[in-house]
């Protein structure tokens, strides 16, 4: 048979029923020890009559090998040797069956079954339409602000969007775990709301087809299949990867109606803007570009650090940054009412400043 390529099996039929309590426990401790991505050998015993067979995993962490009864693709034979790639436990256990990859001579480095997991995830393109920053299609609020409570709300409503984004969903669910955060939080991130998997299909000759995530406007070659990730998350899935990876996260939407904004945030790379003290934290930088009404284009860029935050503004117009100058004493007031110290602020003129 074509090994060639991983293929997806279906859930495991039963973990050896009729066997005593004690067995059937033992299998739960077998599958409770691994995570999705963890490769196992195993090896065919027998064929069952109903065309399903029995399949001794191997031994892991300590743990004795453990039978299961699975269907495999058309082709197997008992004494087969098999590679398997752990799924998922829910429903039930399902595998991957994986193709058996030759090391290069004289390489003994490898990785691990979660990094494995990352990097076949990594090596498909991003899905058609896909982006890295977040959007929103509904605005913060339903007017411009008229006071400082109603800034307060712009500010916890973009807050929220981030919250639930699902970018941080993992950490989210161990905050809930913890008490810190109640499940109805949890609950209106997109992970929470995906759809329960189907029973992976059967082609005609037995082989088990996989399942696809797909853009509805992509053509057949832009399919996504991926052992281990929700079709409907893999783009999402990625994004956290990227933002974990490069410390860079971005918002765009509406303020209110009509107000467009443009944020950013990244996180400063050691050395970037000379030397530091170790100790003293990481340091964010974020930007924000938008056009207002009476002021025109603006680009505002923040330094955040232990000390406190440095303002740059760029504004297309002079009599804007004028009005910009004369509004430090107010935002110095307003960033020590947050907890934060205006280290220093700077306003420049630059006719090329983007419009939001």
């Amino acid at each position: 048979m074509d090994t060639s390529a991983p293929t997806a099996l279906n859930a495991i039929t039963a973990i050896q029923p009729g066997k005593a309590l004690v067995h059937r426990d033992a299998g739960e401790a077998f599958f409770a020890e691994l995570t999705p991505g963890h490769r196992l050998r195993a090896t065919v015993q027998n064929l069952l009559p109903n065309g399903e067979f029995v399949v001794m995993l191997g031994a892991f962490a300590g743990r004795d090998g453990h039978e299961v009864q699975v269907k495999l693709p058309a082709g197997f034979r008992p004494g087969d040797m098999i590679n398997l790639i752990f799924v998922s436990r829910e429903p039930r256990p399902a595998f991957m069956l994986a193709p058996d990859v030759p090391q290069p001579a004289g390489n003994s480095a490898s990785l691990s079954g979660t990094g494995r997991f990352i990097h076949d995830l990594m090596q498909h393109p991003p899905l058609p339409g896909s982006s890295t920053a977040l959007s929103s299609t509904v605005p913060l609020l339903a007017a411009p602000p008229s006071d400082a409570a109603q800034l307060l709300q712009l500010a916890q409503g973009l807050a929220r969007a981030m919250a639930r984004s699902g970018l941080f969903y993992e950490s989210h669910q161990a905050q809930w775990i913890t008490g810190k955060r109640p499940l109805a939080e949890l609950m209106l991130e997109p992970q929470a709301r995906l759809a329960p998997l189907p029973e992976l299909p059967f082609a005609s000759n037995g082989s088990p087809l996989s399942v696809e995530a797909r853009d509805p406007s992509a053509s057949q070659k832009d399919s996504v299949r991926l052992p281990g990730v929700h079709p409907e998350a893999v783009a999402l899935v990625r994004q956290q990867l990227e933002v974990f990876e490069t410390r860079h996260i971005g918002w765009q939407g509406e303020l209110w109606p009509g107000q467009r904004l443009a944020w950013e945030a990244v996180e400063e790379k050691p050395g970037e803007s000379g030397e530091r003290d170790p100790g003293s934290g990481p340091v964010w930088k974020t930007r924000l570009n938008l056009s207002l009404p009476n002021l025109g284009p603006i680009t505002a860029s923040l330094r955040l650090d232990s000390g406190g935050v440095d303002v740059q503004l760029t504004v297309k117009e002079p009599g804007t940054a004028s009005i910009m100058r004369t509004g430090a004493v107010p935002l110095m007031h307003g960033l020590e009412s947050a907890g934060l110290r205006l280290v220093s602020m700077g306003v420049d003129v630059d006719d090329k400043t983007p419009s939001a």
